[in-house]
């Protein structure tokens, strides 16, 4: 413990601390999450006999893919924000947010494939 204190008045002294306001990412990402959250509703909501570039006699059904998409790539767009900031882990939080990008971009491609407006939101 001692030693944890004196490595942060030794990281402040040095002017290196970043400590960003707690209600400061909360309020920038809600209206993109909101937009999100529409997005992939909207994509739910679109009949599979009119997915775009998608085989009518195809029997495999993206919905539950994209699903599981939607929720990596939320769990990751929440882990981010607490091993970046919370735990200062800055190496792995940079893997994090470039899992979290990657996931982000597949997810957009799949909900592409089922309806072009509702990617156009993600982006």
């Amino acid at each position: 413990m001692r030693a944890a204190m004196g490595d942060d008045r030794e990281a402040k002294r040095r002017g290196r601390v970043f400590d960003p306001d707690p209600s400061l990412f909360p309020s920038t990402w809600m209206p993109l999450r909101w937009l999100q959250i529409f997005a992939i509703a909207k994509a739910f909501a679109t009949d599979p006999f009119q997915y775009r570039w998608c085989s009518p006699d195809s029997t495999e059904v993206i919905i539950p893919k994209l699903m599981r998409q939607y929720l990596v790539q939320l769990a990751l767009g929440d882990e981010w924000h607490r091993v970046f900031l919370g735990e200062k882990r800055v190496g792995l939080g940079i893997v994090v947010i470039f899992c979290y990008f990657i996931a982000l971009i597949w997810m957009v491609c799949t909900t592409f494939t089922i309806q072009a407006g509702a990617a156009f939101l993600l982006i």
